[in-house]
């Protein structure tokens, strides 16, 4: 099946399964693709679950100057400047309650906030930590902790919340999540070496803040391209002009997506942009050389 979109103009990237292989490096090859689309005029953004702190790196390495979609879509920071661009947090009131279904399943509750100034981690008192905590707690040791009643309610909005557990026990506890207004998405195996449950603000993902960053550059979502390889890049690839699937993603992923790439040990990243970007940027210049030859 061959896909023909029209010319890419934006360019979202999921950094973990996508952008970077298992080593968490960026090759050479996927650099390069990168920084011609960056050349050829392209905006390039990353589109990660992780937090600002620890994607910036990705940004700078690849001369990324454009807000980042972080938090699994409910924060766009402004890169490099370290601004919030935009920030869909999730009402305190609905957090607390979610918190308070996590803890019933026995599970340490994580919660995450954002200002202009820093990136906070809260969450409840020591007693409570499962042990699937210590590799997220390895990363960042710095921990408010609060009890649990305490933990959301009466307190600022929150960017989002996480639990980190077996797949068994955040399975328990999803029809209880389902039921609250929120979006949630379950990554069965996170970067921390355990499963993990997200949540954030209800109708926010990647898509929509895809959708406000194209919008804002003026760019229709036909000339976007999105490239991702787990569950919560779906939304993202569905919304994208062009979805392009990791070869080594979960097949409900690979259905969401116009087309599947190679793997990320295979520079699945670099082909999609070689093919579908950096082909049709070629495609549109030569088109422009020779309506201006004609005149």
């Amino acid at each position: 099946m061959t896909f023909d979109p029209p010319p890419i103009k934006l360019i979202a990237i999921d950094i973990d399964g996508t952008l970077v292989n298992p080593q968490k490096e960026i090759t050479i090859r996927t650099r390069e693709a990168i920084q011609a689309a960056l050349a050829a005029g392209i905006h390039v953004t990353l589109a990660t679950g992780r937090r600002y702190e620890n994607s910036q790196q990705f940004a700078l390495e690849l001369g990324i100057h454009l807000p980042l979609i972080t938090y699994d879509g409910a924060l766009i920071m402004q890169h490099p400047e370290q601004t919030v661009f935009e920030m869909q947090p999730l009402p305190a009131s609905i957090a607390q309650r979610a918190v308070e279904v996590i803890v019933r399943h026995h599970v340490q509750p994580i919660v995450q906030h954002v200002t202009e100034q820093t990136e906070e981690t809260w969450s409840g008192l020591e007693e409570y930590d499962n042990p699937e905590l210590a590799g997220y707690f390895a990363v960042y040791p710095n921990i408010r902790r609060f009890h649990h009643a305490e933990l959301c309610a009466g307190q600022p909005d929150p960017v989002r919340l996480v639990a980190f557990a077996s797949v068994e026990a955040i399975v328990k506890m999803l029809p209880e999540i389902a039921a609250l207004p929120c979006t949630m998405d379950l990554l069965k195996r996170g970067n921390y070496g355990s499963a993990e449950l997200s949540i954030i603000r209800e109708n926010c993902s990647k898509a929509t803040a895809l959708a406000a960053l194209a919008q804002r550059l003026s760019i229709p979502m036909e000339q976007v391209m999105a490239i991702g390889d787990n569950t919560n890049d779906i939304a993202m690839l569905q919304a994208a002009g062009l979805g392009v699937a990791m070869g080594q993603a979960r097949e409900e992923v690979k259905l969401a997506a116009n087309v599947v790439t190679a793997s990320n040990i295979e520079d699945g990243v670099a082909q999609a942009i070689e093919r579908y970007a950096l082909s049709s940027a070629e495609s549109e210049d030569s088109n422009s050389s020779r309506r201006t030859t004609c005149r």
